[in-house]
């Protein structure tokens, strides 16, 4: 299966780390590697679900109920596969729900938003893409031009067997809508991951997105110290990313922005006002014939409060 990439600060940690002394890089891999497989486990049942998504003319976001979601709110037309799995907590019947927004400059769906989300089930995540079965679809209807509808929404449910439980985890954390002063807090753990970026701190970063990536690699049963190893020792990229080609770098401030709850209020996130990541960079990417073009993109970073804690975590 042909996966979307998380684009900036996971990737970046997951696809290696460098900038720190010579002699103290091998020891700092270790350690990560480590301290990643800590956080997984060893699976013999090991299905695999993903999300064939189209869409053209519109933004699309899927969100699995009492999980998080996954957004595909570029303008332009896109054509991926989603690893579903990493939008699952646990086994059992989940709704998946699709929304579908204008694009930006638009104010209702037109008649040239298309959008297609396939379901697909594998025994196991090696399992050859012509024996993946079908297990759901959602096709926008036509005709929504003349309704004016600012947004459009559909659920599928779908029934999965996955082995990993992190629902058990999530029940025991904190509500943050009774946490006082949360959008404070929230603001606060934004920004300090935003400095982090800024100021290329990849090993203090890790520490703080350290149960996200674990979960990554557990849930994709990516979860050897082969695999985790040669997935973190891979060329970095991403927002801390500070390669001479990448100019004009700058990640935009934590202001103007919306607060939305996930999982009946133990998830929060931050987004921009276009549905778009809040911790968000825009650059230059020089390529060798020297020529520049713009890039820009960033990560979805959900947050949670753990049992027993006053300070939120990375989900």
């Amino acid at each position: 299966m042909k996966i979307i990439k998380k684009f900036l600060i996971l990737s970046c940690l997951l696809g290696g780390v460098s900038g720190c002394k010579p002699q103290n890089q091998e020891k700092q891999m270790e350690e990560l590697i480590q301290k990643q497989v800590s956080l997984t486990q060893t699976y013999n049942h090991r299905p695999a679900f993903g999300a064939q998504v189209t869409k053209n003319g519109c933004k699309l976001i899927i969100e699995v109920e009492g999980s998080t979601d996954y957004r595909f709110v570029d303008n332009t037309g896109q054509s991926t596969m989603l690893p579903l799995n990493l939008l699952l907590l646990n086994a059992g019947k989940k709704n998946v729900i699709i929304k579908v927004y204008p694009r930006d400059g638009e104010d209702y769906i037109t008649k040239y938003a298309n959008a297609s989300v396939t379901i697909y089930r594998a025994a196991d995540k090696d399992t050859s893409l012509k024996d993946y079965q079908q297990i759901a679809e959602f096709n926008l209807p036509q005709g929504l031009e003349e309704q004016k509808l600012p947004y459009y929404e559909a659920k599928l449910m779908i029934d999965v067997d996955v082995p990993f439980t992190y629902d058990q985890e999530l029940a025991t954390s904190i509500n943050l809508k009774n946490v006082p002063n949360i959008e404070q807090k929230i603001v606060e753990k934004y920004k300090q991951l935003r400095r982090l970026c800024i100021e290329f701190k990849e090993f203090e970063l890790h520490d703080q997105l350290l149960h996200e990536a674990g979960k990554y690699f557990n849930v994709l049963y990516n979860n050897s110290y082969e695999e985790i190893s040669k997935n973190m020792k891979k060329g970095k990229r991403g927002l801390i990313n500070n390669d001479p080609r990448i100019l004009h770098r700058e990640l935009i401030p934590i202001e103007n922005y919306t607060i939305q709850y996930y999982a009946n209020g133990k998830i929060v996130a931050l987004w921009q006002k276009n549905l778009r990541p809040m911790l968000y960079m825009k650059a230059h990417v020089k390529n060798d014939e020297g020529e520049e073009r713009d890039v820009e993109g960033g990560d979805p970073v959900f947050l949670y409060m753990p049992q027993g804690s006053n300070e939120l975590k990375v989900w």
